[in-house]
């Protein structure tokens, strides 16, 4: 039977040859993709292949003005007004000073809803 220790040091060569094959794993990747990457290359300058040819080339749309992403929201109508001062807020975005002063209060937001 074997003791504890000698279960240990099993356990603990085990998982050096996991990490040893893992290691081995990754450099084999590594390698295959510095090939393909010199592969791809190779044809691209041999065939004279542009990033439009394969399809990499970023086209601009001539109807469209703005990126589907990233453009600004569209104006929305205030949806909270501070009596005392006449401000407004849309409701979005950070709570106004004055909205949050009022808050902290005990006051609740639809006390200031416009109607």
């Amino acid at each position: 039977m074997s003791t504890l220790s000698e279960l240990q040091q099993q356990i603990n060569q085990a998982e050096a040859k996991v990490n040893e094959l893992r290691e081995k794993l990754a450099q084999q990747k590594n390698d295959e993709r510095v090939q393909a990457i010199a592969s791809a290359r190779e044809l691209i300058k041999a065939h004279q292949l542009s990033a439009a040819d394969l399809g990499l080339a970023g086209k601009k749309s001539a109807t469209r003005k703005e990126p589907a992403t990233g453009g600004k929201r569209s104006k929305v109508a205030p949806k909270y007004k501070d009596p005392s001062s006449g401000k407004t807020w849309a409701g979005r975005g950070k709570t106004p000073a004055w909205l949050a002063d009022h808050l902290s209060a005990g006051r609740s937001k639809q006390d200031y809803l416009i109607r």
